[in-house]
């Protein structure tokens, strides 16, 4: 079969516009991007003008060991996990090429992925979500009231931190109980919000309408736009300091906190896996390892 002479940055970037309509996160679209360019960059080093239909498995084991590939930018070895995302973007792109007919056989079969070893995720104890949720309830400003109701927000919905600084005043539905939110890879998707924090949201939304900015986001920062990420992360981190919880958590540990407790309380994975929206259960699966801590504490107070 015939095949273009297809430049290898040229082909990086059409497998990037493949990744965002497809509706991958940017994150993993940038780093995919990232990695490829770096590929990119060793093979041609080693063989200047190589077009995409010319790379063979043997020029791809060689650059996966090249010291540009193993190493970060400062010298450091890369991690397993980085360079398991390396080896994850080398065999889609290629398995995307051979799809697209750019090249005739697809060299990166014989490229191997390892499981890697789960790292169990840091989460809050029954104790410490108790304690950072009186710290907040002692509050009155108007600074503490909103920060009550994102971080309840995660720990009663475990919502990703970008589902929640992507947040509209439109997206609360009080009389239907949920939230409306735009999943991992732009899906749309409801998320059921419990009695007590639909008072919350009440209240809430109540004060939200009265500051009367033009801005929809559910969520201001103190400039009055929408809050980032960033601002999201530090505040957690502010209110675990002031609740005495020295615990390396941010955002993404409280959805974990939100997941731990409820595969504690329902023992039933398909339902965690539903909750935070995972495509795979085997992501869920991890779970069922974290809730031995809470079972552990659950068994103390007897």
């Amino acid at each position: 079969m015939d095949v273009p002479h297809e430049p290898l940055e040229r082909a990086v970037r059409a497998f990037g516009r493949r990744l965002e309509a497809e509706g991958r996160s940017p994150n993993t679209v940038s780093a995919y991007l990232r990695d490829l360019r770096t590929l990119a960059g060793v093979l041609a080093a080693r063989r200047p003008g190589l077009t995409l239909e010319r790379v063979t498995s043997t020029m791809l084991d060689e650059a996966l060991t090249d010291p540009a590939v193993t190493t970060t930018p400062d010298g450091t070895q890369r991690s397993a996990a980085s360079l398991h995302r390396f080896k994850a973007a080398v065999r889609s792109f290629f398995a995307w090429a051979e799809e697209t007919g750019l090249v005739a056989e697809n060299p990166a079969r014989s490229v191997t992925l390892r499981r890697l070893p789960r790292t169990p995720p840091v989460f809050l104890t029954e104790a410490e979500k108790r304690r950072l949720l009186k710290e907040l309830r002692d509050r009155s400003s108007a600074v503490a009231r909103r920060d009550r109701v994102i971080v309840e927000l995660f720990l009663g919905t475990g919502i990703r931190l970008q589902e929640l600084v992507s947040l509209d005043v439109d997206d609360v539905d009080l009389d239907a109980k949920h939230l409306r939110i735009r999943a991992k890879g732009d899906v749309p998707q409801v998320k059921f919000l419990k009695s007590n924090l639909r008072s919350l949201l009440r209240r809430y939304l109540a004060e939200r309408r009265r500051q009367g900015t033009a801005d929809p986001a559910l969520f201001l920062s103190n400039r009055g736009s929408r809050i980032s990420a960033r601002q999201v992360a530090n505040r957690i981190k502010f209110w675990l300091a002031k609740a005495g919880i020295d615990k390396d958590i941010g955002p993404h540990g409280l959805r974990h906190t939100f997941a731990t407790h409820l595969y504690a309380a329902t023992s039933d994975l398909l339902v965690v896996k539903r909750a935070l929206g995972h495509r795979d259960i085997s992501t869920t699966e991890i779970y069922t390892h974290l809730v031995d801590g809470a079972l552990e504490e659950a068994l103390e107070r007897l």
